[in-house]
């Protein structure tokens, strides 16, 4: 049962306030520090750019990260504090220090390259989801050892996306897969679960109260399941064109709206419960297949966008972004 958090006079986004402009090439992927109050993109050009966001015509990076990365950035993470970027770059996983742009670690071992990364909040912890179809654990205490801790080989075919649940004392990686499963690895129980989805996966973002996942896959449909039981709640497809590229979403702060890219270069939001579009953003040539909502209620018209175009752009209601200049 999901019930609507929406609040009839919310603001949604609709004005591309900030122009993101400095990859040469596509945008593959981007995040929000845990505080909203900064972004990163890696790109085709193999770099990582550090933005700050907030309202300009055309934003200058902060800080550029190119150090290691010898094939384009498929997949990005930051730690709690966000002193700490994990990047993919083809099959190494690279650690580097934010402020200092310090390469700390590098590691390898996958077969393939490397589509999803994800770091511990105390960074103890490093994990990459590969095109070889494992995922692999890596220990970031250990300054010499660069072998897995663990690897998880139950995947049929391509781990195209995963999440690190750590909330309550969790630890549970959930990896999606092409093979159109949602494996779950919970290590603390020593316990594994497979929720057969259906489609190839692209994409998978947890609601912000983690008792839901929404699922994107290859088919164009984008799946809302419970995750105490598997239960398919909703489904969301008729506005998002896919296909042939892999595809993000993701929730606002508020689990009210699930966001998508698109390969037409749109951006759609969809009301989570009705499962209608309530916003189309059109500000891309290319498809739009990277996606990020900022991690804060207060801001929850600010959304970010990643295309092929080699453009980010941050879209935001006018209320929004004049509280975020404050």
């Amino acid at each position: 049962m999901i019930a609507s958090n929406r609040d009839v006079g919310l603001a949604l986004p609709k004005t591309a306030v900030a122009r993101l402009i400095g990859h040469d090439g596509p945008v593959q992927t981007l995040r929000f520090t845990g505080d909203g109050k900064y972004c990163l993109t890696g790109g085709h050009d193999r770099s990582i750019r550090l933005w700050n966001p907030t309202p300009l015509p055309r934003a200058l990076p902060i800080q550029a990260y190119t150090d290691g990365y010898t094939h384009p950035i498929s997949s990005l993470a930051l730690d709690q504090k966000s002193s700490t970027l994990v990047a993919a770059s083809g099959n190494t996983l690279i650690v580097t220090d934010v402020v200092t742009k310090r390469v700390k670690r590098r590691y390898q071992g996958h077969a393939g390259r490397i589509n999803a990364v994800a770091i511990s909040d105390n960074c103890e912890t490093f994990l990459s989801a590969s095109y070889d179809a494992t995922v692999c654990v890596w220990d970031g205490r250990a300054s010499r050892s660069h072998t897995p801790i663990q690897i998880f080989k139950e995947a049929k075919d391509s781990v195209s996306c995963m999440h690190l649940d750590q909330t309550d004392g969790n630890a549970v990686i959930m990896a999606g897969s092409v093979d159109g499963a949602v494996r779950s690895y919970d290590l603390r129980k020593g316990q594994i679960r497979c929720d057969q989805v259906g489609g190839a996966i692209t994409c998978m973002a947890p609601t912000y109260d983690d008792k839901c996942l929404a699922v994107s896959c290859l088919d164009g449909t984008i799946r809302l399941i419970e995750l105490d039981t598997g239960e398919l709640l909703n489904t969301y497809s008729s506005h998002h064109k896919a296909g042939m590229y892999g595809l993000e979403c993701c929730l606002t702060a508020d689990d009210a709206t699930i966001v998508s890219g698109s390969e037409n270069g749109d951006a759609v939001l969809y009301d989570l419960v009705r499962a209608t579009p309530i916003q189309i953003l059109r500000g891309h040539r290319k498809p739009t297949c990277t996606i990020a909502a900022h991690p804060s209620v207060a801001q929850n018209s600010v959304i970010l966008t990643g295309s092929y175009d080699g453009n980010a752009v941050v879209w935001a209601h006018e209320s929004s972004f004049m509280r975020w200049e404050e």
